[in-house]
């Protein structure tokens, strides 16, 4: 008894052992990083599981080259998954260094956390998991794993719907630790299914009712996340599961006729929705309501009807191998269609993946994309005694319902590692080792690396690589996104923070320089606004942000959004010349996108440029006349140039509410010297909001400009009446203005 149990000590220290279960450890903690969320980080939802999935994978992956290279049971094995995955990677990897914007390409950014860093990572983490969960005992347990995380999630997304969490992206769709309702919904369809075979492959009827009521409060929450394409994907798949089970099982099995009763069931009440679909109670509830007014018409009210055309143009321009990855954002500025004015103003994804990634890496991207699924399927086919029947149509199922959902949706850090999951599970139970040469070449290196003497350098060298992947994939965008925060929350405070809070961010050309130039320069107007901010500070402050504009848009100069935010930077700094050079170069890079026309004639007002000015606002007019911010920009455009006729004419058809409470109709008329015009404008704003006393104060202000000095004091008396509270300072108006002075 004694030696046996020493001989288990001693097994269990074994290196080759506490490697293993290092590895373990880390692949069953993965499931459950979907819920780390840190307020601390810029783009939360993403980033924080993003940055922890690379660490684990990163430690994982260097403990696993150790073991294979002193364990030939856990060396790689091939697969013709793991074939049309290396073909995807190369293919990706071409066309990111070939991209437009190589540096994004690979990095991608903070909202995000893709790009190529992402898919290798990816990569590793199915070569890691579909060597060391070598059995179906410890897949079970690993989909166990992933299953319970979903019953945690379940019970948070209940939380929500009781009211008693926040729904972070508004509204009624249940978002969990996501964020958004479309990345939980496909999180709960590959749960469903992972709980499915878990049912299948269970003997204790206890088991099978807590994976029984797993599945169902998973759909559930799939149901109120109210996202179609996880939803109809799911339908669909669920079909294909029963249909091949009715097909395939044995004549007489129960699990044929369950399965050949779901499927008319199933049937039977999508016939029933289409003909309630009309119902009160259908159009009255805002989840079924989605799914009734689901039509081809729908589609051109969505950014889809205009995006993927765009895409395809982009397309067309390089169909080989693409733009790169995170490059569709460049097609979208560059073909942009101005019908867009009701839809977002930047669209980095397509919101169909299969087209994302034949943009991003043309045809070669797009056929080696599909091959991965080609493969998958197939190594579910030929897996013969590995995977039951049951097994094999859930599988079938989830790669339908995954296709489908992807058609109208985008990957994400949370359906990326469930998809790479499958991949590895069917990877592994139909794998065989490398033959010929291959075998023979990995024998070599391992021995050669492996060996007695070899083995200490060639752990120190993993563990070295393992350190600098941490460091520089990890640690140093992690600093610049928490520094980043850092800046923003002092400016939310309104207190003036040291220069060097607004200069960390910007200090190394990292991920996520642009999105800190883009709020950092934004912080920056609330810090130069301050009273205690001196001449020197300002002047540093926008030397350090300049130069970090600079530095971009030398790297990716076909960047519209980021020359868009330095022209506004430029032009609260009064700089205005400055400023319409970059929106020029803006429109040669989008020339079709309204909003810099209307800000470049905006900045020419500015400047004094009146009829050039017109000019830029009748150019944003004419690329779509039913864009309603247009013509008013234009008719503000024409007002300031005096030609009133065109003016009335523009302004026609505008709601005059819309007219009278914005505030560049007031400064419009007061350029052009309609002073009489300015009042009756003001007085119709104080008509429909009498207790209103800005509006009042605007006016005082309006009459003292142009020397109606005790108008100015009546209405100054009048808000005192108002608002009480308002008095001392309203009686020290009226003492400067009746002593000739101007407050």
């Amino acid at each position: 008894m004694r030696f046996a149990f020493l001989n288990f000590i001693l097994i269990a220290m074994h290196p080759n052992t506490i490697l293993r279960y290092c590895i373990y450890i880390g692949l069953f903690v993965t499931p459950f990083i979907f819920f780390i969320v840190p307020s601390s980080l810029l783009f939360p939802f993403i980033t924080g599981k993003a940055f922890t999935f690379r660490i684990i994978v990163e430690i994982i992956f260097g403990l696993w080259l150790v073991l294979i290279l002193r364990d030939k049971e856990y060396s790689l094995r091939l697969s013709p998954i793991l074939k049309a995955l290396s073909l995807f990677i190369f293919v990706v990897l071409l066309a990111d260094i070939l991209a437009v914007d190589a540096h994004k390409a690979f990095w991608s950014n903070y909202e995000r956390m893709e790009g190529f860093m992402a898919l290798i990572h990816l990569f590793a983490y199915f070569l890691v998991a579909g060597s060391i969960l070598k059995t179906k005992e410890i897949w079970n347990k690993f989909l166990t794993a992933n299953v319970a995380a979903s019953a945690i999630m379940a019970v948070y997304s209940f939380f929500q719907l009781a009211g008693k969490i926040t729904i972070h992206q508004g509204g009624v769709r249940v978002d969990g630790s996501f964020g958004n309702a479309s990345y939980l919904g496909i999180y709960m369809v590959f749960n469903i299914f992972f709980a499915s075979i878990l049912f299948l492959n269970s003997r204790a009827k206890l088991a099978k009712y807590i994976l029984g009521g797993v599945a169902l409060v998973d759909l559930i929450v799939l149901y109120y996340t109210a996202t179609r394409g996880a939803i109809l994907g799911f339908l669909g798949g669920a079909l294909i599961v029963f249909a091949y089970l009715a097909i395939k099982a044995e004549k007489g099995q129960a699990i044929r006729k369950a399965a050949g009763g779901f499927l008319v069931l199933l049937i039977l009440g999508a016939g029933v929705f289409w003909l309630a679909k009309n119902t009160a109670f259908v159009k009255n509830s805002p989840i079924l309501s989605r799914f009734a007014t689901l039509s081809f018409s729908e589609i051109k009210t969505q950014g889809r009807y205009f995006v993927w055309p765009m895409a395809w143009k982009g397309v067309v321009e390089k169909p080989i191998l693409g733009w790169g990855q995170e490059g569709f954002n460049y097609v979208f500025n560059k073909y942009y269609d101005p019908r867009m004015y009701t839809q977002e103003p930047w669209f980095d994804r397509t919101h169909d993946i299969f087209l994302d990634w034949l943009v991003n890496t043309g045809a070669l991207g797009l056929l080696s994309y599909l091959s991965i699924f080609v493969a998958l399927l197939y190594t579910v086919r030929k897996s013969g005694e590995q995977l039951k029947k049951e097994e094999k149509a859930i599988l079938y199922g989830l790669s339908f319902a995954y296709f489908f959902h992807n058609i109208f949706v985008f990957d994400q850090i949370g359906s990326y590692i469930l998809f790479f999951s499958v991949l590895a599970f069917v990877h592994s139970q139909n794998s065989r080792e490398f033959t010929g040469r291959l075998e023979k070449g990995f024998s070599k290196l391992q021995s050669a690396l492996g060996s007695g003497g070899a083995r200490p350098i060639t752990d120190s060298v993993i563990v070295i690589l393992i350190l600098s992947a941490l460091y520089f994939v990890n640690y140093i965008p992690w600093k610049q996104n928490a520094n980043i925060i850092t800046a923003l929350k002092v400016s939310a405070e309104g207190a003036l923070a040291p220069l060097e809070t607004y200069e960390k961010p910007l200090r190394s050309y990292n991920m996520g320089f642009p999105e800190a130039l883009e709020h950092v320069s934004g912080a920056s107007f609330n810090a130069v606004s301050k009273p205690e901010a001196t001449e020197k500070f300002k002047q540093d402050l926008f030397s350090v942000i300049d130069s970090g504009f600079k530095k971009h848009l030398e790297r990716a100069p076909y960047d519209v959004r980021h020359r868009i935010f330095y022209s506004i930077f430029l032009s609260r700094f009064g700089l205005y010349e400055q400023s319409i050079t970059q929106l020029e170069e803006a429109a040669k890079y989008s020339p079709s996108k309204q909003s810099i026309y209307m800000e470049m004639g905006s900045q020419l007002i500015l400047s004094g440029k009146i009829d050039l000015a017109l000019e830029k606002f009748k150019k944003a007019y004419e690329l779509e006349p039913n864009y309603e911010e247009a013509r008013f920009a234009y008719g503000m455009g024409a007002i300031y140039a005096k030609k009133f006729e065109l003016a009335n004419q523009l302004l026609q058809g505008i709601q005059e509410q819309k007219i009278i409470f914005d505030d560049r109709y007031i400064g419009a008329l007061f350029s052009a010297g309609l002073y009489n015009d300015v009042v009756a404008t003001l007085n119709k704003r104080i008509a429909r909001e009498p207790v209103n006393t800005q509006h009042k104060i605007t006016l005082a202000s309006v009459y003292l400009q142009i020397g109606m000095r005790e108008a100015a004091v009546t209405q100054l008396q009048e808000i005192i009446k108002i608002d009480p509270s308002f008095k001392e300072k309203g009686e020290y108006y009226i003492g400067e203005i009746r002593a000739g002075r101007n407050p």
